[in-house]
């Protein structure tokens, strides 16, 4: 009977944390565009479709996540590192190191252990070898460029990093999975760390308590102060993913509980024309032709500017009129392939502001003249 390896639990707990932290990682391969998508991966396919016509997959991370993961496991990389590794997962370590024999779970564990190992002395090992050449093959890099970071079982997955390696084109991964599959004959999938493509939206920034299907029917409410509430009519037919704004400012009175005496009156903003210039010095944006997009993210994170062109006078832009700002070059549709076929949506933001900060210009437009009285609480989309 073969011996019991004490520290068995221990380290088939420590591969599932391992495991559990690499598996939240998008496939490649895995996003696929159909009707039946949740909320949040349209929501990130139109952020994605804004920058422009090339088929490129915009990507959701969770920063709030990452960390708690992090702080759970020990052995994890912090986000916001440089250390953005990929994923390869193999049905199991069959044909490494030119060895065919068919291998068991047990052997998997008992071969990541001692790579492990290796990889921690640093020293040689003919199996690590192999995968770093064969990576390096796929990336189309010096071998050395290939640094081998983990590996954990639930078949066979190898964590690897490659040095000096810039956030690249999304365009590019398929012909990397192509190349992953060529060389591994065991290839099951692989995941890239989230903050490798571009763009990426941080998912931390949203809220379930403000997500909220609105129905075929307007409604509208009065919203604002005693003796002076304006109305607001709700956007129909518009799903809207809520924003974590809630215990961001003074108080939540602004928005929260709806109808309060100290609610914001309720408005709408599109990002259709966002430029660079629109951010000043931002670091935010390196591509007029992500400006659109990236106008989500910096908006939340920076506040407002105020416009470019103020035919009524300067301060922030929006419109109280849902339907009036839908259907404006302000909000702009954008196209996707679904199973199908294609399909438009569109996008935009949903606002509160200052009753004490507001300008009428027109019965649809309306100007704020300091940023800091319009908070967006929400983005919302529709199939166009």
């Amino acid at each position: 009977e073969a011996p019991v390896d004490p520290f068995r639990d221990e380290i088939l707990k420590k591969q599932a944390e391992l495991k559990e932290h690499y598996e939240t990682f998008p496939d490649i391969d895995a996003v696929k565009n159909h009707r039946e998508m949740r909320l949040r991966e349209i929501l990130c396919h139109i952020l994605n479709k804004l920058l422009g016509n090339q088929d490129e997959t915009c990507l959701f991370f969770d920063s709030a996540n990452a960390i708690n993961l992090h702080d759970a496991s020990g052995n994890l990389a912090e986000i916001g590192s440089d250390d953005k590794p990929f994923v390869l997962k193999l049905k199991s370590s069959q044909g490494l190191g030119s060895d065919k024999s068919k291998k068991t779970d047990n052997d998997d564990l008992k071969l990541v252990q001692t790579l492990k190992t290796f990889i921690e002395r640093n020293n040689y090992h003919p199996i690590i070898e192999d995968i770093r050449d064969r990576l390096a093959k796929v990336h189309g890099v010096d071998k050395n460029a290939i640094v081998i970071k983990n590996l954990f079982t639930g078949t066979f997955n190898i964590v690897y990093t490659v040095k000096n390696l810039v956030t690249i084109v999304v365009r590019k991964l398929q012909k990397i999975s192509q190349n992953l599959k060529a060389q591994f004959d065991q290839f099951v999938s692989a995941k890239i760390h989230p903050l490798l493509y571009r763009p990426s939206f941080d998912i931390s920034y949203f809220d379930e308590r403000g997500n909220k299907t609105f129905g075929t029917v307007s409604e509208t409410h009065q919203v604002g102060p005693p003796g002076r509430p304006k109305p607001y009519s709700t956007p129909v037919g518009w799903p809207r993913y809520g924003l974590k704004v809630l215990h961001r400012y003074k108080n939540d009175a602004w928005l929260h509980p709806f109808v309060d005496a100290g609610n914001w009156y309720r408005a709408f903003h599109g990002t259709e024309r966002a430029q660079n210039v629109d951010f000043g010095d931002s670091k935010a944006f390196s591509d007029q032709n992500v400006a659109c997009v990236d106008a989500l993210a910096n908006i939340f994170q920076n506040g407002f500017r105020t416009a470019r062109n103020a035919a009524y006078g300067p301060g922030v832009y929006c419109s109280p009129n849902p339907c009036w700002l839908g259907s404006s070059p302000y909000v702009g549709a954008v196209e996707i392939e679904t199973k199908q076929g294609k399909k438009k949506f569109k996008c935009m933001f949903q606002l509160a502001v200052n009753p004490d900060g507001l300008k009428c210009a027109t019965e649809d437009i309306w100007v704020v003249p300091k940023p800091q009285d319009i908070r967006p609480y929400g983005i919302l989309i529709q199939e166009a």
